[in-house]
C-alpha cells in the first residue's frame, strides 16, 4: 500500500467507514472496498505543456477519472456501491476538477463552456459518484468533494460539496 492509500484509508476509518485493500491481480480493480462503497486513489502531477489545448492539468485529470471510472465499471457493473475517486495534487486547483466534472469553465463562471475534448464523458461520469480532492497527504479532510447526490455527505461531513 502506498501512502497515499494509506492516508485514504485512515481518512475513511476515522469518518467511520473501514476500507478493506483490493489485492492487486491482471484485472481493473479499485484500491479499496467498504460496506456500501468502492474508493480509488489517484495522485495526479500534471506535465507542463503550453496551451490550453494540450494542457496537461486537464487531460491529467480526465485521464485519471477515466481510469477510475473502468476499474469500477469492471469491479461493480451493476453499480451496487457508491463509486468514489480520492485524488491527491498540490498542483492543481479546484476550478481544475470542477471544469473536467461539469462542464462549466468555474463555479464563479458558469456562463462559460468548458472545452468538450477535457471534459469527462457521461459514459465515465456515470460510474463515479463522487470526487474528493486532498491536497497533501497529511490533509485530514479534502479540500473540496464533488458528488452527484447529497446522500454521499455521509462519507465527508466535514467538506463543502458541490
Amino acid at each position: 500500500m502506498n501512502t497515499t492509500e494509506a492516508s485514504t484509508k485512515r481518512y475513511f476509518e476515522r469518518s467511520g467507514f473501514p476500507l478493506n485493500k483490493i489485492p492487486e491481480t491482471n484485472s481493473k480493480t479499485p484500491d479499496f472496498e467498504g460496506t456500501s462503497i468502492l474508493v480509488e486513489v489517484k495522485q495526479i502531477t500534471p506535465e507542463e505543456v503550453e496551451g490550453l489545448s494540450n494542457d496537461s492539468t486537464y487531460n491529467a485529470i480526465k485521464n485519471n477519472l477515466r481510469d477510475a471510472a473502468r476499474k469500477f465499471r469492471a469491479y461493480d457493473p451493476n453499480h451496487s456501491k457508491a463509486h468514489i475517486v480520492v485524488v491527491y495534487s498540490d498542483e492543481i486547483v479546484r476550478d481544475d476538477i470542477y471544469s473536467v466534472w461539469t462542464g462549466e469553465w468555474s463555479p464563479d463562471h458558469r456562463d462559460r463552456i468548458f472545452k468538450g475534448g477535457m471534459l469527462l464523458s457521461k459514459d465515465h461520469k456515470e460510474h463515479i459518484n463522487a470526487v474528493a480532492w486532498f491536497r497533501k497527504e497529511a490533509d485530514k479532510a479534502p479540500q473540496h468533494v464533488w458528488a452527484v447526490s447529497n446522500d454521499l455527505k455521509q462519507y465527508f461531513p466535514e467538506t463543502s460539496r458541490e
